[in-house]
C-alpha cells in the first residue's frame, strides 16, 4: 500500500522538481514580466489547492484508490500542454490543468490509515526518503536535461512519469475501512485546529516558492551552470540526511518539537539565502543558507502531515489532510506572485533586504499559528484513537 502511494508521489514529485530549478528561466522564454512568470510558476499550486479538499472528502466516502488514479489524468494532460505552450498564457493553462490532479491528500490519508498512530512519523519518513531522493535527483537533473534537450522536454518527461506511476496503484487491492454508523456521519468533517496548522503550511509553501523563484537567478549568476548543479546536490544531500535522522526522534513523541525546529531552521536560513550573498558578495553564505533551508523544509515535510493526523478523527483523515494540503498549495500560488513582486528578474540589496525581512516575519507568524493548536506541547491524547 505504502509502496504504491510512494511510486505515485515519487514519480510525480520527480517530474515537478525537474522543472522547479529552471522554471524561472523557462518562463523568461515566453515573457519578460516577472508577475506573469510568477503566476505560471504558482498556477500549479492554485488548482491543487482548489481540488485538494474535494478529492480528500470524496476519498473519505468512496475510497482512495479510484480517486488517486482519476487525479493523475489532468496531471498528465497539463504537463503535455506545458510541453509546447503557444505563449506564457498557454504555460499558465498547462500548469493550472496539471495542478487539478490533486491526489496528495488521498494518498497521504491512505498511508496514515494503513499504519498505527505511533508509527506514522516513520511511515512518512519511509515515504519521504524516496521523495527526498526524487527531489534531489530532480533538481540536479533538471538543469542538465534542460541544457541538452531543452526545458520543454522536462514537461514531456513529467507526463510520461505520470502515466507510469498509475500502474502500481491499479494493481493493489485496497478496501475502504469500515466505520460505525456514527463514524460515517462524521466522515469528512474538518477540525478547526487542522485549519490553523494549514495556515502554517500556507506560509511555508509561500516561502518555498519564493526560494525557488530566487534560487536559479542567483545560483547560476554566482556559480555558473555546473556549479549551480553541485550546489543543489550537496545542499539537498546534507539537508536530507539531517531531516531523515531527525524523523526517528520525531517518532518518539517529538512531533511538535520537530515542527518548531523545522520552522526555526527556515527562519535562520533567511538572511543567509536572501541577504548576505548580495550584501557581502560572499556566495558561501548562500550555500550555508541553502543547507539550513533544505534541512528545515525536509523536516517540515516529514512531521507536519502526522501532526495533522493527530489533530483529526480517523474517519476524516482525507478531509483534514486535504484542507491542510489546500492551504499548502494556495501558498505555492501566492509564492509565485510574491516571488515575482519581491525578487523580480534582477537582484539588488534593497529588494533582497525587503524580501528577507518579509519572509522572516512570515515564518514568525507561522510559529504563532502553530502555537495556537499545540501550545508547543506534544499531543498525547490522539484524536485518531
Amino acid at each position: 500500500m505504502i509502496g504504491a502511494v510512494a511510486v505515485i508521489e515519487v514519480l510525480r514529485m520527480f517530474g515537478i522538481f525537474l522543472v522547479v530549478p529552471v522554471f524561472t528561466l523557462y518562463g523568461k522564454l515566453f515573457s519578460n514580466s516577472p508577475i506573469l512568470i510568477g503566476i505560471a510558476f504558482g498556477a500549479y499550486g492554485l488548482t491543487m489547492a482548489l481540488f485538494q479538499a474535494p478529492f480528500g472528502i470524496i476519498s473519505d466516502r468512496f475510497g482512495r484508490k479510484n480517486v488517486i488514479i482519476l487525479g493523475m489524468i489532468p496531471y498528465i494532460v497539463g504537463n503535455l500542454i506545458a510541453w509546447h505552450p503557444v505563449n506564457i498564457f498557454g504555460l499558465i493553462v498547462g500548469r493550472l490543468v496539471a495542478g487539478s490532479g490533486a491526489v496528495t491528500s488521498s494518498g497521504m490519508a491512505m498511508v496514515q490509515e494503513s499504519v498505527p498512530p505511533e508509527r506514522r512519523n516513520l511511515a512518512m519518513a519511509l515515504l519521504g526518503i524516496p521523495i527526498g531522493f526524487a527531489f534531489m535527483i530532480g533538481i540536479v537533473l533538471g538543469p542538465l536535461i534542460s541544457a541538452r534537450l531543452g526545458a520543454d522536454t522536462l514537461f514531456l518527461i513529467s507526463a510520461l512519469l505520470g502515466i507510469i506511476s498509475i500502474i502500481p496503484m491499479t494493481a493493489i487491492k485496497y478496501h475502504k475501512p469500515e466505520y460505525r454508523a456514527e463514524e460515517r456521519k462524521k466522515a469528512g468533517r474538518i477540525e478547526p485546529k487542522t485549519v490553523l496548522v494549514g495556515v502554517v503550511g500556507f506560509l511555508v509553501s509561500l516561502y518555498m516558492i519564493v526560494f525557488f523563484y530566487y534560487l536559479p537567478l542567483y545560483g547560476t549568476r554566482a556559480y555558473g551552470s555546473h556549479g549551480y548543479e553541485l550546489l543543489l546536490f550537496w545542499s539537498v544531500v546534507i539537508g536530507g540526511i539531517i531531516a531523515v535522522a531527525s524523523s526517528s526522534f520525531a517518532d518518539r513523541g517529538k512531533t511538535t518539537l520537530f515542527s518548531i525546529i523545522a520552522l526555526i531552521l527556515m527562519l535562520v536560513s533567511t538572511p543567509f539565502v536572501f541577504l548576505e550573498p548580495v550584501a557581502t558578495g560572499n556566495r558561501d553564505w548562500f550555500f550555508i543558507g541553502t543547507i539550513i533551508f533544505f534541512a528545515g523544509f525536509s523536516i517540515y515535510e516529514i512531521v507536519f502531515t502526522p501532526l495533522v493526523s493527530k489533530l483529526s478523527k480517523k474517519e476524516s483523515y482525507g478531509a483534514n489532510i486535504g484542507i491542510y494540503n489546500t492551504m499548502q498549495f494556495l501558498g505555492q500560488f501566492a509564492g509565485g506572485i510574491t516571488g515575482g513582486v519581491l525578487v523580480t528578474l534582477t537582484l539588488d540589496y534593497n529588494s533582497m533586504l525587503r524580501t528577507s525581512m518579509i519572509l522572516a516575519v512570515l515564518v514568525l507568524i507561522s510559529l504563532g499559528f502553530l502555537y495556537i493548536p499545540t501550545k508547543f506541547r506534544e499531543i498525547r491524547k490522539k484524536a485518531t484513537a
